[in-house]
């Protein structure tokens, strides 16, 4: 019986060896110092990894930033070259038209011009032929002359 006693008392020792184990580790991971110390310590790697997560987002938007940039100077100039090209095609037209309205008015003179030479070769004045044409004088002469020539 005495080992039973001894037994009983080394097993009661035991377990308010642990007991005060237990009960000193409780205390001091419920001490508002312990616990605020955690608490301080998991907002400090929470913030690095906030700044570090900022820093690459931040560096993700300047990258978007020059290359938007970039898109829109490529923009600018090609704008501006459709501009000069909008302008040569209008000017161009506007070209064009006056070809046409000289060609459509080149009959008319040939005429004029087949006119005072006809008018001419029957004898008629030069004076005579402006009024009637209502063409100067100058210009019947110079007709008549170059139609000479070609003879």
């Amino acid at each position: 019986m005495e080992r039973f006693i001894l037994y009983s008392a080394l097993l009661i020792a035991g377990f308010f060896v642990v007991y005060l184990i237990l009960k000193r580790a409780l205390s001091k991971s419920l001490d508002p110092q312990t616990v605020l110390e955690s608490i301080r310590e998991e907002v400090d790697r929470i913030i690095v990894e906030l700044n570090s997560t900022t820093d690459r987002n931040i560096t993700l938007l300047e990258d978007k930033v020059q290359s938007l940039t970039t898109l829109i100077e490529k923009a600018d100039k090609k704008i501006g070259i459709l501009r000069r090209e909008i302008e040569k095609h209008e000017l161009a037209g506007k070209v064009y038209s006056e070809l046409a309205e000289k060609r459509a008015k080149e009959p008319e003179e040939q005429d004029v011009r087949t006119r005072v030479v006809q008018l001419h070769r029957q004898g008629i004045s030069a004076s005579v032929i402006a009024k009637r044409l209502g063409i100067t004088l100058a210009e019947i002469e110079l007709i008549i002359t170059l139609a000479n020539k070609n003879r």
